[in-house]
């Protein structure tokens, strides 16, 4: 009886020694406290998180590089419950995990978002937390930092007739504003307005917004995170409806919509019904600045980077284009239209079409993209159609243009437009080939001199 006994015993220890011999070294735990883990950050950063609002998702990963496998014993917040932060490890989202297994040379996500709470600063203020892991009594930890930015919102709103928005915080507007009829919204210099996707500003009435050359106002989407920083068709953009007058936009970026500026404000008068100066519009999804039989008059304006048109003035109207650069270069995205058309006429979706008067006036203004052909001018309504274009640079093949001292297909030598900078070089044939106008600085707020350069930049040796 004790020989079977021990018999049964010895196998047993047998059969367990041969399973741990046969298991991969790879799930085998080790207990080394040299055994450390290893991660792709040893920082997360969130800039700019507005209060009251989920950000988005950062993501750092976690080695092991020991060929044994680990267990990890605590991974939790610093901050505990009351952390603004959470993550996510292994699909559970938490602020506190036990016991994971990482096996040998391989790793695992962790993903980490973020909410705080609003502290009535107008300030930006810094939060801090950190993720800290235990593994085999090493304790390690990845720094958690977020700028927070207290912000006043708007979801689905009509202003309050007369509203003023000034510099002290961020606007952040969710599902769209509207300025209503005889109502006047005014933007201070420094003002920030962020949307989120799908949001748009629509007015009816009118909108001031007059900033400085140190003080732009900004339009913007409301995601900030690097991913987004230059990706177009982020929120609708700022439309004016029928009615709307009187309107003025100065030293302000409209950037990453779809679109930049719509303009339906048919009347019968000439008088502008928008007037833009210094603005800049750029990346957007489909077109920077579109107009219908609307009266329209902007000065160093820069147009860029716009999937569809950067300018297209339809079904007639009033529209005047002083020392504006307007470009366009498919460097991200397809586009199969010239950067800048005029049309007397507009085709509806029912077949119906809209034919009205044209009257163009582009002086000292660059007109160039990577097209042969970026400038289009429509009669085929039959309309008056009376254009003046005049000491301007063209990309185009039309010898109909080459009058009244403009420049074609000779490239203004912009810095870099890969990188969103219009200004021109130094040998740029648009310095000194414009004339004298109104324009007595450039968008910069640079002063033009009396032989002014073509396009939104004035050239000066320190730029």
């Amino acid at each position: 009886m004790k020989k079977l006994q021990l018999t049964g015993l010895y196998s047993l220890l047998l059969s367990a020694t041969l399973n741990l011999s046969c298991q991969p070294e790879e799930q085998m735990f080790t207990f080394d406290p040299a055994a450390k883990l290893r991660f792709s950050a040893d920082t997360v950063l969130f800039d700019t998180v507005f209060t009251d609002a989920q950000t988005v998702t950062k993501r750092f990963i976690v080695y092991n590089d020991d060929p044994r496998a680990v267990n990890i014993s605590s991974v939790n917040l610093k901050g505990g419950d009351v952390s603004p932060f959470t993550i996510t490890v292994n699909g559970l989202k938490n602020r506190s995990f036990e016991n994971f297994r990482l096996l040998g040379g391989d790793s695992m996500l962790v993903l980490v978002d973020a909410f705080i709470d609003t502290k009535d600063e107008d300030l930006p203020f810094i939060v801090e937390d950190a993720v800290l892991f235990e593994t085999n009594s090493n304790l390690q930890h990845v720094q958690l930092v977020a700028w927070g930015q207290d912000a006043f919102y708007f979801s689905d709103s009509i202003l309050a007739c007369n509203s003023v928005w000034t510099g002290s915080r961020p606007y952040v507007i969710f599902n769209s504003i509207l300025v209503d009829s005889l109502c006047t919204l005014t933007i201070n210099p420094g003002t920030k307005i962020f949307s989120h996707k799908g949001s748009s500003i629509f007015v009816k009435g009118t909108i001031n917004a007059v900033g400085t050359s140190d003080q732009r106002i900004t339009f913007l989407n409301d995601r900030l995170d690097e991913k987004f920083e230059n990706a177009p068709g982020q929120w609708g953009g700022i439309f004016f409806l029928e009615g709307s007058r009187d309107n003025r936009i100065s030293y302000a970026d409209i950037r990453n919509s779809e679109y930049g500026i719509w303009l339906g404000t048919p009347d019968n008068d000439t008088i502008p019904d928008l007037v833009l100066e210094s603005v800049k519009i750029e990346n957007i999804s489909r077109t920077g600045l579109i107009a219908f039989t609307s009266d329209l008059e902007a000065v160093n304006c820069l147009f860029d980077n716009c999937a569809e048109f950067v300018v297209g003035n339809f079904a007639g109207g009033n529209y005047r284009y002083l020392n504006c650069t307007f470009a366009n270069f498919s460097f991200t995205f397809f586009r199969e239209n010239p950067l800048f058309v005029v049309s007397d006429n507009l085709v509806l979706a029912d077949g119906n079409v809209l034919i009205e008067d044209v009257k163009l006036d582009v002086l000292n203004c660059i007109i160039w993209g990577d097209f042969n052909d970026e400038i289009i001018l429509n009669n085929d309504g039959g309309a008056d159609f009376q254009a003046s274009i005049r000491y301007s640079i063209l990309k185009t093949t039309f010898p109909d243009f080459d009058v009244n001292q403009n420049l074609l297909n000779t490239d203004p030598l912009f810095i870099n437009p890969f990188g969103y900078d219009y200004h021109i070089d130094s040998l740029s044939p648009a310095i000194n080939a414009g004339i004298l106008s109104k324009v007595d600085t450039d968008l910069d707020g640079v002063k033009r001199d009396s032989l002014p350069d073509l396009g939104a930049y004035e050239w000066h040796p320190d730029q």
